[in-house]
């Protein structure tokens, strides 16, 4: 004859499984806190804004001869298709020697050149940061 155990109305756990509960909670517990301290970034020191400068101050000048296309397609009215092609007519006939050269590139029309003439530079192959701060 077998004896059947009945289930117990009153439910104890083994010492693994408190083992396992204990785990399982203080894990939840370490990662709520890693979790909050990297959303409020609390190992950085307090920073203060000392200046009104205003990203639209900042503008940044790319040698066309030099730069990717990944970053002549920060330039306004330039798309990914445009700036690939400007590197491949380098690649292609050379570099740029003037400015204006870029007009021979497909796509770039006198308005576009003209919105990224301030932005762009043919020469060192190092990238200027000029700043207008008014004062």
């Amino acid at each position: 004859m077998q004896n059947s155990q009945k289930p117990s109305s009153n439910f104890s756990p083994t010492k693994k499984q408190l083992i396992v509960i204990f785990f399982l909670v203080s894990t939840l517990f370490i990662g709520a806190i890693v979790k909050t301290g990297m959303d409020h970034h609390w190992w950085l020191p307090e920073t203060e804004i000392v200046s009104t400068l205003k990203p639209e101050d900042i503008k940044v000048r790319l040698d066309v001869n030099n730069a990717p296309w990944y970053e002549l397609v920060l330039l306004p009215k330039l798309g990914e298709v445009k700036a690939k092609a400007i590197v491949a007519y380098r690649e292609k006939y050379g570099c740029f020697r003037d400015i204006d050269e870029l007009s021979g590139v497909k796509g770039i029309s006198a308005s576009v050149l003209e919105a990224i003439r301030v932005h762009i530079k043919i020469g060192t192959g190092t990238t200027d940061v000029v700043l207008n701060i008014r004062e």
